[in-house]
């Protein structure tokens, strides 16, 4: 059952970060002991399971925050960013967003190439992939932490009870929607 925390958005992202944290943590030790196919198969998850959480973060969080400044906000709370805060901060986490997929998808390319052309292992491969992941989780520290102490929390501060039910139900559903290839193993 899930926990009261996950029944909103901010609580299903936060906890989805924990989720792609233990991913990125099984990945890098996969590539700690330089067995290139198993680093493969969890770098391709952790790609995956990240662009569901980008997805879901870009059709409906983003969108909703942005659209609650349409209506009435006389009486917001204090601690409540102005619209041109919010779209600072917004394009802020889209740029994060475009590095974190443009750096893994030049990871799963090496990792392709290794597989293809060095028969599964390549040392300076693996190496070239771990510094990319590093630099990854580093600047996602930074990036989690910007959405889990302010912009995870703004719907409770923008938005109508019913409109924060309804964006963790589009949410949840975005982050359930796993690629095809990982379905199989999900069941």
């Amino acid at each position: 059952m899930p926990s009261e925390k996950s029944q909103n958005a901010e609580g299903i992202l936060a906890e989805d970060h924990e989720a792609l944290g233990k991913l990125l943590h099984d990945l890098l030790a996969a590539l700690g002991q330089a067995y290139a196919p198993a680093a493969f198969k969890r770098l391709d998850l952790f790609w995956a399971r990240l662009a569901m959480h980008i997805r879901g973060e870009h059709l409906h969080l983003f969108p909703a925050i942005l659209s609650a400044f349409d209506g009435d906000t006389s009486e917001l709370a204090d601690e409540t960013p102005t619209v041109s805060e919010a779209r600072e901060v917004i394009a802020q986490l889209h740029s994060d967003h475009d590095f974190f997929m443009h750096e893994l998808a030049a990871a799963i390319k090496i990792m392709r190439d290794c597989r293809t052309n060095a028969g599964g292992n390549s040392t300076a491969a693996i190496d070239s992939v771990r510094q990319l992941i590093a630099t990854v989780r580093d600047r996602l520290e930074v990036h989690n932490k910007l959405e889990e102490d302010m912009v995870y929390r703004w719907p409770a501060k923008l938005m109508e009870p019913a409109a924060q039910t309804a964006l963790a139900a589009e949410i949840r559903e975005e982050l359930r929607n796993l690629p095809p290839r990982f379905r199989e193993e999900a069941d």
